[in-house]
């Protein structure tokens, strides 16, 4: 028996557009007051008009170019109709023939996931649930309801979890870097709901289990184990009966994470039970080539550009390359350091030097931003400081350890790294007749080690040991080792 499993993906995400999409009512909705956002608009009261936000809709267009999607230059929006406690006037403003955009694709570890459409809607409000005076109650904050809202639909390409997980991170990363929302799943401004069945070959016949959409899943890790759950219910489904029934139907199952198990919540509306319709009170909206250009011109350089420009100007690897890439104001503190005057003309110094750079933002500034939860601060690095950091540690003043240590003081302080060494008495001694001198007495104090090196040369490292704590580390490593030898070698020097 050949079991596939078949995944989709729908993504929303929430634009931080300043208003909502069809009202001019504030759309920062954490932790807000509950229903202070909000007007007759965006609760559905009767005669409110509803005017849509432009910013929204070119952003919408935005993401689906990044996506690589075409433009639809003519579109409108429709009413889904539904009931829904937190959904006030019973419908939803959306997208479903014509949506902005269609026919994108994006690549995950190497294959490539089709994206059905990037289309635009409103969000609806928010059920809470509570126990008030002894019973359980939910009220409704509509503060959410008619904020500007993208959803992202994948086609049934995806066929593991973490290539499902990865999908995610890279969409959201995507989104960060055009800046048109902060794609934060904890605070519910990025939201996935994972479409799942599975393809059965047994016994020279297929068969497709019913589809289930998992909602309620609130973090990267919950859609891997949500996907993963599921798939083994329906196989063992489907092994205790041997036979599908209803196939075509599908079902919306909630994600329990406490107890890591999906639970049946109702059967699947169709597009058909949504009745969608033009909706009336707003016209059709179109989008000129020029104005689409327009907002092709806006799209920044992106994680994948970036990656080849690291590799191939700055030959970093793959793997430096992607870490810098994350994070879009991590590439561009990384990058301000060689749009200075003190960047080399020489490219092969140019490379050392960019490895070197990559080593302390991967390495000691990383550590620090993991370590106090913050996000880097681009006014904290200065290039003049960098470049002379890796002039002193290519002249041997500094050991690229010390390097590692004054840079993230340096960052902490605003003081120039080399000055810091200094003050710390972590400048390398490099010549050769003060490093002689106390090499000379670490050989005489140390008559069995100078023995044990004569029957084995590999144990000349507890004679640097001495003589780096003789120095008080001040000699250089590399220097220090070649004057030993040199020694041992010939006691009589």
């Amino acid at each position: 028996m050949k079991i596939t499993p078949i995944i989709g993906l729908e993504v929303h995400v929430e634009l931080k557009t300043d208003s909502k999409m069809f009202c001019g009512c504030n759309a920062e909705h954490f932790h807000a007051k509950p229903n202070t956002h909000t007007c007759p608009v965006c609760l559905g009261m009767p005669g409110a008009l509803p005017v849509p936000n432009k910013k929204a809709c070119q952003w919408c267009v935005k993401l689906g170019l990044a996506l690589g999607c075409t433009v639809n230059e003519y579109s409108f929006f429709e009413r889904k109709n539904y009931f829904y406690p937190d959904l006030s006037k019973s419908y939803q403003i959306t997208q479903y023939q014509k949506p902005f955009t269609v026919n994108g694709k994006i690549t995950v570890q190497g294959q490539e996931i089709r994206i059905n459409r990037a289309h635009m809607e409103e969000d609806t409000g928010k059920s809470v649930h509570m126990v008030i005076n002894g019973e359980e109650s939910t009220l409704l904050d509509f503060n959410r309801s008619g904020v500007p809202l993208v959803e992202i639909v994948s086609e049934p390409d995806i066929v593991l979890s973490i290539q499902a997980k990865e999908y995610l991170l890279k969409i959201q990363q995507l989104i960060r870097y055009l800046g048109i929302s902060n794609a934060d799943i904890e605070k519910g401004s990025m939201r996935c709901e994972p479409t799942v069945n599975l393809k059965i070959e047994d016994n020279g016949k297929t068969f497709y289990t019913p589809l289930s959409e998992i909602k309620n899943v609130a973090s990267l890790t919950g859609v891997q184990n949500a996907i993963d759950f599921e798939i083994e219910r329906q196989t063992q489904a489907f092994k205790e009966t041997k036979e599908v029934k209803n196939s075509k139907n599908k079902t919306t199952r909630g994600w329990d994470a406490d107890k890591a198990r999906t639970f049946l919540q109702r059967e699947k509306e169709g597009s058909a039970d949504y009745r969608y319709f033009p909706e009336p009170d707003i016209p059709p909206i179109e989008f000129t080539p020029a104005e689409i250009e327009e907002i092709r011109m806006t799209l920044p350089e992106m994680s994948e550009q970036k990656i080849e420009k690291y590799q191939t100007i700055y030959g970093l690897s793959d793997y430096d390359a992607k870490l810098l890439a994350e994070d879009q104001n991590f590439a561009a503190a990384y990058e301000a350091l060689f749009d200075t005057e003190f960047v080399s003309k020489d490219q092969d110094t140019l490379k050392v030097f960019a490895k070197f750079a990559a080593n302390l933002f991967l390495g000691s500034i990383k550590t620090y931003l993991n370590e106090t939860q913050e996000n880097i601060d681009s006014s904290k690095i200065v290039a003049k400081y960098f470049w002379d950091l890796f002039n002193s540690v290519q002249n041997k003043e500094l050991s690229s350890s010390v390097a590692k240590q004054v840079t993230t003081e340096s960052y902490k302080t605003g003081k120039h790294p080399v000055e810091i060494a200094k003050e710390m008495g972590l400048i390398q001694v490099s010549d050769s007749n003060q490093i002689e001198k106390i090499a000379k007495e670490v050989v005489v104090a140390n008559p069995k080690a100078v023995q044990d090196y004569q029957k084995n040369p590999m144990s000349i490292g507890f004679l640097i040991g001495q003589l780096m704590r003789a120095s008080g580390g001040s000699a250089n490593p590399q220097v220090a080792k070649e004057i030993l030898e040199k020694l041992l070698k010939n006691p009589t020097l």
